[in-house]
């Protein structure tokens, strides 16, 4: 059927982008890392419990990846003050990890662009309209949870 092989074809795009442009799948950076990186850049500040909770690991498998993290400048942990519970520790996203979650998600869309260049405009003018129609129906049909697996396949 022509719709299975159009599907195939779209997992096999999907699939080549990420397999050259995801920091895991190249070997930079762990899962747990990763996920733990983005939730940051998506959230904001978070404490090693509520991570370990969202990501669904042990809060010292947490606390080891934000070590880690840290010794590569990408997050800093920081004990609470201020009246508040300095048993609570927080990880922050650094500047160069905001950079470098910045840098992973430029280097897709620049190789999703790259995968496009043999298009005539006219014919990334008419995927694109395709696109938006499949996007579109999909809104109107599908409900999406929030989760850190919908996170992801949004970038």
């Amino acid at each position: 059927m022509a719709t299975d092989r159009l599907v195939e074809d779209l997992l096999a795009l999907w699939r080549l982008l990420r397999a050259s442009t995801h920091p895991v799948r190249r070997a930079e950076i762990t899962p747990e890392q990763y996920w733990l990186l983005r939730l940051l850049h998506r959230r904001g500040p978070m404490s090693i419990s509520e991570l370990a909770e969202v990501l669904g690991v042990t809060g010292s498998s947490i606390t080891t990846a934000c070590k880690r993290l840290e010794k590569a400048g990408l997050v800093k942990r920081e004990r609470q003050g201020d009246g508040c519970d300095e048993r609570v520790v927080l990880a922050v996203l650094t500047a160069q990890g905001v950079e470098q979650i910045e840098a992973w998600q430029q280097e897709r869309r620049e190789m999703l662009s790259h995968m496009l260049s043999p298009l005539t405009q006219q014919e990334q003018d008419e995927l694109q309209r395709l696109i938006e129609r499949v996007l579109e129906a999909s809104e109107q049909t599908t409900i999406r949870p929030i989760s850190v697996a919908t996170e992801e396949s949004e970038q």
